[in-house]
């Protein structure tokens, strides 16, 4: 196996031939970009052919289409990660459309409605939760670590989980609102350590990156229905908790480590959670 990165004339963090599946490609209304957007513009950016991948077609729609318009390569597919059905079906088209599938970065999240008087939430809204937040992220790690198998070479692909610091460290206590998202990234965090021991003699990478207060677009929603704040409140209290001067980061800073852990340079890190949220998790 070669490792001398160094000596070869290629561009750090090449995607070049790869195809990625990024799995929550779209992005919650509201002004602002998600995590799984810039993911995807900026694998493209990198050379890598994205399968964008949302519950909303026309979120995702405008994501291929930005891709597009910058001269990269995507096409979009419509699922439901709640549904295994739909969590396979992904990644049939992908191998049917292209061939292979090399990189897969599941970015999917939800914080179900809740009452936020009575602390209350229906039973359907939360098995929801879980489900995207975890039984989604198992389907789609098995179903790409499949397809992953069918290529050649020491690494053959490598899967990106993005998970939250609200799985390690939770200051809301018993609040409903925010339980099937903590607990479902809980559980992905497992996951991506189960998918690394299982397919690491296959050459198959798997990786958590859990985020801080990035200033995404779901950030920003969840935090004004979370503690009835508005829009600067919730700002406010995503940059207290940060140790860096710099306040909360980027959906970017989520892309550029997204794009490393996808990319050959990084093929010797298996099963590990890369903490990306500024220190916040550093004073408990």
């Amino acid at each position: 196996m070669s490792t001398d990165f160094d000596r070869r004339e290629r561009k750090a963090f090449d995607l070049t031939g790869k195809v990625v599946v990024v799995v929550g490609a779209g992005q919650s209304p509201g002004p602002g970009m998600g995590n799984g957007r810039a993911i995807s513009l900026l694998a493209a950016r990198h050379g890598a052919e994205v399968v964008a991948v949302d519950l909303n077609p026309a979120a995702v729609k405008e994501t291929v289409e930005m891709i597009l318009a910058e001269g990269g390569k995507a096409y979009a597919i419509e699922a439901d990660v709640a549904e295994k059905d739909d969590c396979r079906r992904i990644f049939d088209t992908a191998m049917a459309t292209s061939g292979r599938v090399d990189g897969m970065v599941y970015s999917v999240a939800t914080n179900p409605p809740f009452d936020i008087e009575t602390n209350s939430m229906t039973v359907e809204n939360f098995n929801r939760g879980i489900n995207v937040n975890m039984l989604g992220c198992y389907y789609c790690n098995l179903y790409a670590a499949q397809c992953m198998e069918r290529n050649d070479g020491d690494s053959t692909g490598s899967i990106v989980n993005l998970s939250s610091i609200a799985s390690v460290k939770n200051e809301l206590g018993l609040n409903i609102g925010i339980m099937p998202y903590a607990l479902g990234k809980s559980g992905l965090n497992q996951i991506t350590e189960l998918t690394a021991v299982q397919y690491a003699a296959a050459g198959i990478r798997a990786n958590t990156l859990m985020l801080g207060p990035i200033d995404s677009v779901l950030a920003k929603n969840d935090s004004q229905s979370l503690f009835g704040l508005d829009a600067e409140e919730a700002t406010q209290r995503h940059n207290e908790v940060v140790k860096l001067k710099m306040g909360r980061g980027s959906v970017w800073e989520s892309a550029y480590a997204a794009v490393y852990l996808l990319a050959d340079e990084s093929r010797f890190m298996t099963g590990q959670q890369i903490r990306l949220d500024g220190g916040a998790t550093l004073v408990r």
